[in-house]
C-alpha cells in the first residue's frame, strides 16, 4: 500500500542501508559495531591524527561515550591514541594500518550499497541524485 510520504521512503532507505551494512560487517568479520562506523570515516585514511574534542564535535557524541569507543578500538589494535607532549589535556587519535584496512573495507561496502540502490540510474541520474541529497541535507540542517 502506497502511503505517499517521502519521509517514510527516506526512513526505509536508511533502515535498509543500515541493516545491509550490519550484515556485511558480520560477513566480513570486521571487529567493529555498525554504530561506530562513523569514527572510521572521520579519522583520516593517511593515519594523521585528529584531536579528541574535534572528533567528538564532528560526530556529535559525548566525550565520555567517545572515550569508551576509542579505548575499545585502541585495545583491538585499530586506533592509536596519544597524549600531547605540550598539553596533557589534548589527546590525539589516528587510524593505524589495521584501522585503515577497516576503513577501506567500509568504503567498499558503502559502494556496494550505493550500487544496489542506484542500479537502474544512469550516470547523470546518479550525479543529480547525489547533488540533490546533499542540497536537501544542507537545507534541513539550517533549521537546527
Amino acid at each position: 500500500m502506497e502511503n505517499g510520504c517521502i519521509f517514510t521512503d527516506i526512513n526505509k532507505i536508511s533502515t535498509i542501508s543500515n541493516k545491509f551494512l550490519s550484515k556485511r560487517i558480520k560477513e566480513e568479520r570486521l571487529p567493529i559495531l555498525q554504530n561506530h562506523v562513523l569514527l572510521f570515516y572521520i579519522l583520516p585514511k593517511d593515519g594523521s591524527p585528529l584531536i579528541f574534542s574535534e572528533i567528538s564535535s564532528i560526530w556529535q557524541i559525548s566525550k565520555s561515550s567517545l572515550s569508551d569507543i576509542i579505548n575499545k578500538y585502541e585495545h583491538l589494535g585499530l586506533i592509536n591514541k596519544c597524549v600531547s607532549a605540550e598539553d596533557k589535556r589534548s589527546v590525539y587519535v589516528s587510524l593505524n594500518p589495521d584501522g585503515v584496512r577497516i576503513k577501506n573495507k567500509l568504503k567498499t561496502i558503502e559502494n556496494e550499497i550505493l550500487n544496489l540502490m542506484l542500479e537502474k540510474f544512469d550516470e547523470d541520474e546518479k550525479l543529480i541524485f547525489e547533488k540533490n541529497i546533499k542540497k536537501a541535507l544542507m537545507n534541513i540542517e539550517k533549521v537546527l
